[in-house]
């Protein structure tokens, strides 16, 4: 029998969500969002250590794992759309954030958030094993 494949995030939400504001990104763009006041919540609580983590995957590991400390200039007010929200994407294999807002963006390099599970504060250590892809054939 087969293990449940499942990701790091999706075993750990409940205690994440307590610390970090936790979004999806399903689509194939990665296409997301993060609303102001959510935010601001994880700022009145944290101040500036907290994580904004874009979830790519339920059933694998792929996450960007963005210290606030590190992006809170990157979302600043002009780019909040109508419904006050950050929109953004993380285009496949550019590993570059894309926050855009009425014919304007910017990007950052990401590259070195993905799967950074070690900068998440108040869940058990990411161990995982690699998987033996020959076992799997």
């Amino acid at each position: 029998m087969r293990p449940r494949l499942i990701s790091y995030i999706e075993t750990h939400r409940a205690k994440l969500e307590q610390r970090h504001y936790i979004t999806e990104a399903y689509s194939d763009t990665m296409w997301f969002y993060f609303f102001e006041f959510r935010v601001r919540a994880f700022i009145d609580e944290f101040g500036s250590d907290f994580c904004l983590v874009v979830h790519g995957s339920p059933m694998f590991d792929h996450a960007f794992i963005l210290p606030f400390k590190d992006f809170k200039d990157f979302f600043s007010q002009e780019f909040l759309d109508e419904s006050q929200r950050w929109v953004c994407n993380i285009p496949a294999q550019q590993r570059m954030i894309k926050l855009s807002y009425f014919g304007n963006s910017k990007v950052r390099p990401v590259a070195e958030y993905h799967n950074a599970f070690h900068l998440l504060h108040g869940v058990p250590g990411y161990d995982r094993p690699a998987p033996d892809i020959g076992s799997a054939l």
